[in-house]
């Protein structure tokens, strides 16, 4: 069957202070839009996936469980499940990631793993680049990826936020893919379900960084390419 589109990289209010919809939001949203499949990517956690496969089943929409990485040295990217062996390996990857994050009284620390324990447990997954501005977007990285996973199961990731580069990242990622064997997928790096909740993911923005609107401009998106649009609308930003 045909799909002209899915939606490979969506975070739902279980991404904590980032995303702004709930799982079965993001569900009906995508339906009515025109998705018959979705992935749902959260930071560091499947914490939203019960809802969201019981959301999905209901209403007939093929879920695709996953999850958005941080990385030690401060880059993300995206894992998604393929079979049995790929979530267990997810879970086991997210366990390392927080097992040092409630070391000390307080607070919990972000959590994060190495490379190296991404790579450990690749069998399973797929995996994704990652975001526009925090992604893996050098040679030597996406090598060992491609060691680890196979090349049918690494995607360069592009997106679209509509910062002034845009173009020219996309353009040198799609060169880089073409060097390294590789295929590209396009993603909306997806935080609501709506154009209504863009304000209340940029209240998320500044809560998470303890600070005010204003002050965490900078920080924030500043438009709604982070909203799920419909196939078409994907199909017209990324020609």
């Amino acid at each position: 069957m045909f799909v002209s589109y899915v939606e490979l990289h969506c975070h739902s209010a279980f991404s904590f202070l980032d995303g702004a919809s709930l799982p079965d939001e993001l569900v009906a949203t995508a339906l009515e839009l025109g998705h018959s499949t979705l992935a749902l990517t959260d930071h560091n956690s499947v914490s939203g996936a019960m809802e969201f496969a019981v959301s999905a089943r209901a209403l007939g929409l093929r879920p695709i469980h996953g999850a958005e990485i941080d990385l030690d040295d401060g880059r993300h990217l995206t894992l998604l499940v393929k079979d049995a062996r790929g979530w267990s390996n997810l879970c086991r990857i997210l366990t390392r990631a927080h097992a040092h994050t409630r070391e000390r009284p307080g607070p919990p620390s972000p959590p994060f793993v190495s490379l190296a324990t991404v790579l450990e447990h690749a069998d399973g997954l797929v995996c994704l680049s990652g975001c526009a501005l925090r992604g893996i977007h050098d040679e030597f990285t996406l090598l060992r990826l491609r060691e680890a996973f196979g090349a049918e199961r690494v995607r360069i990731e592009l997106q679209r936020p509509f910062l002034r580069d845009d173009r020219t990242r996309n353009r040198r990622l799609v060169e880089l893919a073409r060097r390294l064997g590789l295929r590209c997928i396009a993603t909306g790096n997806v935080h609501a379900h709506a154009r209504a909740r863009a304000p209340l993911q940029d209240a998320f923005v500044a809560i998470r960084l303890h600070t005010t609107l204003d002050a965490s401009e900078p920080e924030r998106r500043g438009n709604f390419s982070h909203v799920l649009c419909s196939p078409e609308a994907m199909a017209a930003r990324f020609p």
